[in-house]
């Protein structure tokens, strides 16, 4: 028989990085992949999962605005293959490197936090345009919610997740890894106390990985699917894998070994091996398939029926080519179908001492008469075509894998890791491993900002790190602006990238156009409803030269040439704007109040690009200008009523704790320190200019930051 899908199940991939209804604020992603597209990850899969609307081709400066805003608040970090990190990326998220000896980190797996759901993608493709564009993949995604979590399921998820961790080099002293551990810790504080599924149920699923390691540490998908198998009756009597990539023949084939003896005993097997191939120049002509002839002649040594079938790979007239990964079990009592990254080879299953770093899903359903779960599963399966008589056709042994394709080359395992600083001063720091290093190297700072003909700003060589006396982390200081795009390492005629994170991301500088920001646009932005939305206005009305602030109270339907009191614009008085910017002011108070899902969420409302402090910082700029230029335009008096309001809001402002937010007293342990260091940052500003401003105002000013550091 032939699988054959019952439905169009097809969906985008990207698609599964949107929040789903009632999801809440999103809290984090950690996502796992082999080969990495940085510019995929950034402006397509993080736009989705943050619910940006800006869209990063045609509205490049507003994306990149509300993208920076955005993800001050919350975690984002990628976990590669060391031979594929390094690409530049933004540093308002992580990118970690993990070295597996012997093996290759090819999990692909994405957690994703939202304030009201946690959800998990598992899948077969990589973090790249193929992976989600492209090629036949397969992906499933779990949902936790607090009225419905597997919880064994996500803690197997999490624990998964910091074992990958521990691949990190030196992981342990950097902070990279300690805001990723942070994060996993995050959610699982964040999902406890949620309601467990019934055990009753008739769909179960787990998770089944590989992983390198000595004794109980290593870990076979393969054991564990069967093993899961076996936990709901006896072993398998039927199996169908698909894989795109297999082991070299060398006369007999592990996996399809391992299979055959992981199978019910005293029943007639049956396989399906789903391979890629092509139809020769007619159809009379045999079919070249790409994968070992030791897959059939292995199999049927052992005694099973065997059936070739050939994958898909074209849709809608499209080349597509076929990179999902599948096995399906049967037996009398369940089905069992695993998705995910292993390949059906000895590394991907876990079967040789070597062995990668893979993750899968496996669900489980029981069989009952008139049950529907059964078709779920079969409807995964592409249609196949069979091979009438495999013993015709011509076996091309396997294609290359995704190391085969890869271009990275993998970086000497003396460099660990690169932070930059963005501090004063700011500095990079390099941490090495001075036993693994080559005899002679260079890292070089490269970018599109530094030189146009491709060259570089030479950050340290080998000559000046002996000379430092080899110290195992050496700090060098950076002199522009702007970080550095991506740090390139030279040796013995080789290059390779070196992945650089920042330290803080809070001291990260803001853009440059966010100077040309007035503080009543920022407030307008902080205050309204849809912040995202907000600030794509603004940068539409810079674009176009528009100035001022819109304000839904001034719109008419009278052409402005037409009024005869243009020339006394209502926008223009004292009055007017006294009385928004108190509309507004209530509402910002309202934005201070709303729950924070975390202490870095909080600090990013606080102190953030467009935050609290940035508006108070930009309205004593303006206080300051009126009180010293006659030629500013302004009022020193109305803009020292504005920063005491502005002060009034954030004391009087009383945090609105709900579930799955920080509570109240952490709140206020953070809050109420930077009320006080804001006020008294702002009075030394405003003091030395009283003296020329009304008495009544200036004890005015005096009472309130007075009240402020109580």
């Amino acid at each position: 028989m032939s699988r054959r899908s019952k439905r169009d199940n097809r969906s985008t991939m990207l698609d599964l990085w949107r929040p789903p209804r009632g999801a809440g604020d999103p809290v984090g992603c950690f996502a796992t992949t082999y080969t990495f597209a940085p510019a995929l990850f950034d402006e397509q899969c993080l736009a989705r999962f943050l619910s940006i609307e800006s869209e990063p081709d045609r509205e490049d400066l507003a994306f990149l605005l509300e993208r920076e805003t955005r993800l001050g608040g919350i975690y984002a970090g990628v976990l590669v293959d060391y031979t594929q990190a390094g690409v530049e990326h933004s540093l308002r998220w992580d990118v970690l490197a993990a070295r597996v000896p012997g093996g290759k980190q090819h999990a692909k797996l994405s957690l994703l936090a939202w304030a009201d759901c946690v959800r998990v993608i598992v899948s077969s493709a990589n973090l790249t345009e193929p992976g989600y564009r492209r090629n036949f993949e397969v992906a499933s995604a779990v949902d936790f919610r607090a009225d419905e979590c597997d919880s064994p399921l996500l803690d197997s998820f999490l624990q998964f997740l910091r074992v990958m961790l521990g691949f990190v080099p030196a992981g342990a002293d950097r902070p990279e890894v300690d805001r990723a551990t942070a994060f996993l810790g995050r959610v699982e504080k964040m999902t406890q106390g949620w309601k467990d599924l019934p055990r009753s149920r008739t769909i179960r699923q787990q998770l089944a990985c590989t992983l390198p390691g000595r004794g109980p540490a290593a870990r076979s998908a393969l054991g564990e699917l069967i093993a899961a198998c076996r936990s709901r009756g006896a072993s398998p009597h039927e199996a169908w894998i698909a894989s795109p990539f297999f082991d070299v023949d060398q006369g007999h084939n592990r996996a399809a070994e391992s299979l055959c003896s992981q199978m019910a005993r005293g029943k007639q097997h049956r396989i399906w091996f789903c391979v890629p191939g092509s139809q020769g120049e007619s159809r009379a002509s045999p079919p070249r398939l790409f994968a070992p002839r030791s897959l059939l002649d292995t199999a049927e040594k052992h005694g099973a029926s065997v059936t070739i079938e050939m994958v898909p790979s074209v849709d809608a007239k499209e080349p597509r080519p076929w990179h999902a990964k599948m096995i399906q079990f049967v037996a009398d009592r369940y089905s069992a179908l695993m998705i995910g990254s292993s390949n059906f080879t000895g590394a991907g299953l876990g079967l040789l001492p070597n062995r990668n770093i893979e993750a899968n899903l496996v669900t489980l359903v029981d069989h009952e008469q008139h049950g529907r779960e059964e078709g779920l599963l079969e409807s995964v399966w592409s249609s196949m075509e069979p091979i009438p008589d495999p013993d015709l056709a011509e076996w091309h042994g396997p294609q290359l894998d995704e190391e085969g394709d890869a271009t990275g080359l993998p970086l000497p395992a003396g460099f660990l890791s690169a932070a930059y600083g963005a501090g004063d001063p700011r500095k990079i720091a390099i941490r090495l491993d001075p036993e693994a290093l080559p005899a002679t190297w260079a890292i070089d700072a490269v970018g599109r900002r530094l030189s146009a003909a491709g060259g570089g700003r030479l950050v340290i060589d080998s000559h000046s790190w002996r000379e430092q006396g080899v110290p195992p982390i050496v700090e060098v200081d950076w002199m522009p602006a702007d970080p550095p795009e991506k740090l390139r390492v030279t040796w013995d005629a080789h290059t390779a990238f070196l992945p650089l994170n920042v330290d803080d991301a809070r001291s990260l500088p803001a853009p440059s156009v966010l100077r040309e920001m007035t503080a009543d646009e920022m407030l307008a932005i902080l205050a309204a409803t849809d912040p995202g939305a907000a600030l794509r206005i603004w940068e539409r009305r810079r674009r176009l030269g528009v100035t001022g602030v819109y304000d839904p109270d001034l719109d008419s339907a009278t052409p402005i040439d037409l009024d005869p009191l243009s020339r006394y614009r209502l926008s223009t008085t004292f009055l007017h704007r006294v009385r928004r910017r108190a509309r507004i002011m209530a509402q910002l108070r309202l934005f201070i109040e709303k729950p924070a899902i975390s202490v870095q969420s909080l600090e990013w409302r606080l102190r953030g690009l467009i935050g609290i402090e940035p508006l108070a910082h930009k309205f004593a700029a303006e206080f300051d200008a009126a009180s010293t230029t006659a030629t500013s335009g302004g009022d020193p008096r109305e803009a020292l009523l504005t920063l005491a309001d502005l002060l009034i809001v954030l004391r009087e402002a009383r945090y609105a704790s709900q579930d799955g937010a920080i509570p109240k007293p952490q709140f206020e342990k953070t809050y109420r320190p930077f009320v006080r260091d804001l006020a008294a940052h702002l009075d030394n500003t405003v003091r030395p200019r009283l003296p020329a401003l009304p008495v009544d105002m200036s004890e005015f000013w005096n009472r309130v930051v007075e009240r402020c550091q109580v």
